[in-house]
Order: structure tokens, then C-alpha cells, then sequence
């Protein structure tokens, strides 16, 4: 059973109904009402609880036992007056004449800054819930009210601290708004959300504000790519997966951001199509060899500083894919722009071992042209050489003593020949598998003999 008033009718013996503001709430309807007392002045909103269910009754006063806590914070709905004890209960707050958050979606959809605006916003409002251990747990666009040019969150119904003991325990009762609900809600896991199912439902919202389609399914040639990754990182099924905090999803939202409107120029859209490949090797342990193909393109178009920058941030697991057959023909060139971040130096005498790693990716695999894997072991060599990394010189050892293809062995020696480096050099030519290696170790010694 429902209960519902009239107009005119007056409520707690002091709020007289004057319309309807929103019948779309689970279990409250929210009425426009004015003061008879004229206490709180102009018109005004009043939330019911329009179920006499007890645990809808429990689930409302905890909603605005919850709201009290942020009186006077700017991006909280704020309680104006209260009484829970009221049957039904209700709180009285402040009317957002603009409406929530859909009323502007046209906008929001047409135009990039708008949405930029209103995605950090959004993130503010839940920031402040986060910062004081409310999750908020009923994530969409409708929960967000226009306070002028600013957003505030609403509807706290399923609201709840990380450490309350007033979880709801009924697994047969559907909460939260399908389409936004994060897989951990489903079979009971509901009561045990956290910080990333709030992120999971942020990024479900983002998609439905610039595609105005179904959450449910996201497709990603309704969105600029840049940002298709965001969401889609947020909306991960694993909630490992996803961005662990606000901070990250800010971030990761501003260097989308920076790449659609062209704030960072080609560095920028260097460093997102990096962000974005590191992202899915990591997550999902896959990648799309068509943003790796654009990556090495337009990090060769960067500054010589801005390659070398990016190019120490490079992990092997990105070395790895380099090695795969549909992105095999991109070695030699990205191999030229990694040369000149090992011969500048800019970079810590330790990090000589994480360049011998990467570069001896390259050398083992041996669907890779020998005369790239010798490049590969050269770079090795150079950087080992060049921070004097006792490591590093290791790892370049033990690639010289590994090769056992003719093909291969004559690159390398030519590489020994070039570089004759005492770490190189001083390999004692028996523990070498190849007969070219064998020589050219065999030919210097001799000659300094």
C-alpha cells in the first residue's frame, strides 16, 4: 500500500502541498510545498515515503539521518527541516527549479566542455560522500540536481557507510536502478559495495549523458575513443579492474579530455593512446593493434624530450606486443625512436637494467628479424655501458651466450665488433653457443694479446 496526498493539503499540520515536483523514485515521491509557518521561505521540496513497508520506512530515515551530516556542504542536497517520526516520515529541502541532470543532456551530448564540466562535477559531489565514508550506491544522471551552474547529489535512499551494521539483508528485493548496477549487486552482493561499484555506476551515468542509450550496453562507436576507455575502465566487470578511487578517474578523465579538445597537442594524444594500451594489457591482457600502430606514429612526431619522456615510461609488457606478428613490421621503427632515449642519458643508472629487459623481449623472440633483434641487443649494450650497470652488462652476457642460429650470430658479433666494451669482450668464447660469436671474441683478444 501507498500513501499519497492532495493539493492543498497540509502536511505535518505546517507544509501545505501546492504540486507534484517527482513521482520517479523507488519508494518516495517528492511534492512542492510551501511553509505555513514561514519559516523557511518561497516554495520549497518535500520528500515522503510513500510505502509503509518497514524496510522502506528504515531505508528513508537512514537516507536522511545520512543527509544531515553534510548540512551546509554545497554539493549535498541539504535538509532544511525533518521529521522521521511522521507518518509518513519526510524531509523538507531546498527546490531545484533546473531539475537533475537529464534536463541537460542535449547539451552535455553537443558540446565537449559542457560534458568535461559536468563529468568533474559529478565526481566532486561523490568525492565529498567518499571523504566522509558514504557510499552512495543508486548512481545515475537523475540524482544529480542543478544548483544554478553547479551539481548537488541527491537521493540517499541506498546510502550507506563502508562499516555500517544496517546493511540490508533481503536478497529477493531489487534495489538501485537497473542498467547502472555493478555485477557485484546482484545475488545479495549489494550489501557489500564499496567505493569502486560507486565508480562502476559514475561511468555507466557518463555513457548515458553522451549517447542517451541504454546503459546496460556499451557501444564504443557512440563515443570519442578517448573516452570510451575511461568508461569502459570504469564499467570493468571485475571491480579489480577498475579505477580504484576518484582521484584516478579524474585523472584519467582529464588526459580523455585533454586529447578531445586538443589541450595537449600531439603529446597529449601520445599520452592518453599510452594510458589507454597500458590500461588494456594490464586489465584485460589485450590491445588493439591499431592504437598501437597510431601510438609509435605520433610518438615520432613529438619533440625529441617528449619522446624521450614517454619512451622511459615504456614497460615490458608493451615491449611484448611489439613482438607479435600484426605489429611485428613497428619494431625497427619505434627501435629508432628508443635509441634516442638511451643515448640521451636522462635517465637513472638503474633504469639501465629495465632498458636490457625490454630490449631482451626483443631478442628472444625469434619470429623477429635478426638484424632487429641484434638492434635491440645493441641498445642493451649502449645503455649498460653508458650508466656503468653491473645488471644490465649481465643481461647483455647472457643474450650473447643464448644465440644459437648462424643468422642471429653474425648480427650479434657485428654488435661485439662495434662495441668493444670489456664486459663483451672479456666472454670467455667457449660458453658461447655460436661459432660467429666464437670468432669475433676469439679475433679481439688476439689482437690486444
Amino acid at each position: 500500500m501507498t500513501i499519497d496526498y492532495e493539493i492543498n493539503e497540509l502536511i505535518d499540520d505546517r507544509f501545505k502541498i501546492t504540486g507534484l515536483c517527482s513521482d520517479s523514485g523507488g519508494m518516495g515521491r517528492v511534492l512542492l510545498v510551501r511553509d505555513s509557518t514561514r519559516e523557511l521561505p518561497g516554495q520549497l521540496a518535500l520528500k515522503y515515503c510513500r510505502e509503509e513497508d518497514e524496510e522502506y520506512i528504515k531505508r528513508f530515515r537512514r537516507e536522511v539521518r545520512l543527509l544531515k551530516r553534510f548540512y551546509g556542504n554545497s554539493k549535498v542536497v541539504e535538509v532544511l527541516y525533518s521529521n522521521t517520526q511522521h507518518e509518513p516520515p519526510y524531509f523538507v529541502m531546498k527546490f531545484y527549479e533546473n531539475g537533475d541532470l537529464t534536463t541537460r543532456i542535449d547539451d552535455i551530448q553537443a558540446d565537449v566542455e559542457e560534458q568535461e564540466n559536468f563529468f568533474n562535477m559529478m565526481i566532486d559531489c561523490i568525492s565529498e560522500l567518499h571523504s566522509n565514508e558514504v557510499l552512495h550506491r543508486d548512481i545515475k544522471p537523475q540524482n544529480f540536481l542543478l544548483d544554478g551552474d553547479t551539481l548537488v547529489v541527491s537521493d540517499f535512499g541506498l546510502g550507506i557507510e563502508p562499516d555500517s551494521t544496517s546493511r540490508f539483508t533481503s536478497s529477493s528485493m531489487f534495489w538501485g536502478s537497473q542498467g547502472y548496477l555493478p555485477p557485484e549487486f546482484q545475488n545479495g552482493g549489494f550489501k557489500y559495495a564499496d567505493e569502486a561499484s560507486d565508480i562502476f555506476m559514475l561511468g555507466k551515468s557518463f555513457y548515458v549523458l553522451v549517447t542517451k542509450q541504454n546503459p546496460a550496453y556499451l557501444m564504443e562507436n557512440e563515443v570519442h575513443p578517448a573516452l570510451f576507455h575511461v568508461i569502459e575502465r570504469a564499467c570493468e566487470l571485475s571491480k579489480e579492474k577498475r579505477y580504484q578511487s576518484l582521484a584516478d578517474l579524474r585523472q584519467a578523465l582529464t588526459m580523455a579530455y585533454d586529447v578531445i579538445r586538443g589541450r595537449g597537442g600531439p603529446l597529449g594524444e601520445v599520452s592518453q593512446l599510452m594510458a589507454t594500451i597500458n590500461d588494456r594489457l594490464k586489465n584485460e591482457a589485450k590491445y588493439k593493434s591499431s592504437q598501437v600502430v597510431e601510438f609509435i606514429d605520433k610518438l615520432g612526431l613529438v619533440d625529441e624530450q617528449d619522446q624521450i619522456r614517454i619512451c622511459i615510461e615504456i614497460k615490458v609488457p608493451f615491449i611484448s606486443i611489439l613482438t607479435q606478428d600484426k605489429l611485428r613490421s613497428q619494431l625497427d621503427g619505434f627501435l629508432k625512436i628508443y635509441k634516442t632515449m638511451v643515448e640521451s642519458e636522462q635517465y637513472g643508472w638503474s633504469f639501465a637494467e629495465k632498458i636490457a629487459d625490454n630490449m631482451q623481449t626483443i631478442f628472444k623472440n625469434k619470429d623477429v628479424l635478426s638484424k632487429t633483434r641484434a638492434r635491440a641487443f645493441e641498445l642493451a649494450v649502449d645503455s649498460a655501458y653508458r650508466m656503468n650497470r653491473f645488471a644490465a652488462m649481465e643481461t647483455c652476457i647472457s643474450m650473447v651466450k643464448s644465440v644459437s642460429d648462424d643468422s642471429l650470430g653474425i648480427h650479434v658479433a657485428g654488435v661485439i665488433q662495434r662495441n668493444q666494451h670489456s664486459f663483451l669482450t672479456e666472454i670467455e668464447p667457449s660458453q658461447c653457443k655460436c661459432e660467429s660469436i666464437r670468432a669475433v671474441l676469439k679475433s679481439i683478444n688476439a689482437k690486444r694479446t
